[in-house]
C-alpha cells in the first residue's frame, strides 16, 4: 500500500501524544525549582533537563538526536522547521514504511531516548505566538462558528479562552493549516 506523504502515520500520532502526556513530568520540580538527577525518568534527556530548564540550543541538539536517531532507524524525515502554530516547537515529518509495529516502536524508542521531555519543557517555558497568516485564519474560521473574538488573540490559550472550548481550536487549526502552510508538515503538535 503507497504512502501519502502528507499525512503523518501513527506512529507520529502516538510519538507526539506520549511527548503531551509526559509533559506534566516534565514540569514537575522539587520544591526549591531545580531538579534532582534521580527526579529525571528518562535519563538520554537529563543532560538538557538537569537544571529544570531546556534552552534554544539544548532543544535544537535533543532534536537533532532524534532526526539521527529515526533516520538511523531506516525512516526518512524532513529537516525540522519551526512551527507557525507557536513560533517554537519544530515539526518535521516522518515517512513511515514497513511493518507499523516496528515504525511506531522505533519512533516511539527515539522520542523518549531524546526528546518527549526536551520539547514541551522548551516550549511551555516562553511566550507562544501564533504567526499572522494562522492566527487570521484561525479567527475566521471560529468566527463563522459564532464566537465572538477579542482582536487580541496571539495564541491556541487565547483562541481556546475566546471560545470556551479548546476542541474548537483544535479543529478549525487543522481545518486551515494546509491551505495556509501547504508546504510545512501535516500534523502539529498545539501546546495550549
Amino acid at each position: 500500500m503507497p504512502v501519502r506523504r502528507r499525512r503523518a502515520s501513527p506512529g507520529l500520532v502516538v510519538a507526539l501524544l506520549l511527548a503531551t502526556v509526559l509533559t506534566g513530568c516534565a514540569q514537575a520540580l522539587p520544591a526549591g525549582g531545580g531538579r534532582e538527577s534521580g527526579d529525571i525518568p528518562l535519563p538520554g534527556q537529563e543532560w538538557a533537563l538537569k537544571d529544570g530548564r531546556v534552552d534554544a540550543a539544548e532543544y535544537r541538539t535533543a532534536m537533532g538526536r532524534f532526526v539521527a536517531c529515526v533516520r538511523k532507524a531506516g525512516y526518512p524525515v524532513t529537516e525540522p522547521v519551526v512551527s507557525p502554530a507557536d513560533r517554537l516547537t519544530l515539526i518535521y515529518e516522518i515517512t513511515p514504511s514497513g511493518d507499523p509495529t516496528t515504525y511506531n516502536n522505533a519512533v516511539q524508542d527515539c522520542n523518549l531516548a531524546h526528546l518527549s521531555m526536551v520539547a514541551p519543557t522548551y516550549v511551555e517555558a516562553r511566550p507562544q505566538v501564533m504567526e499572522a497568516p494562522l492566527r487570521t485564519a484561525v479567527g475566521d474560521c471560529l468566527r463563522r462558528r459564532g464566537v465572538r473574538l477579542t482582536a487580541a488573540e496571539r495564541n491556541l490559550r487565547d483562541f481556546a479562552r475566546s471560545a470556551g472550548d479548546e476542541t474548537w481550536v483544535v479543529d478549525c487549526v487543522t481545518s486551515v493549516w494546509q491551505k495556509v502552510y501547504p508546504d510545512l508538515p501535516a500534523e502539529v503538535p498545539l501546546r495550549f
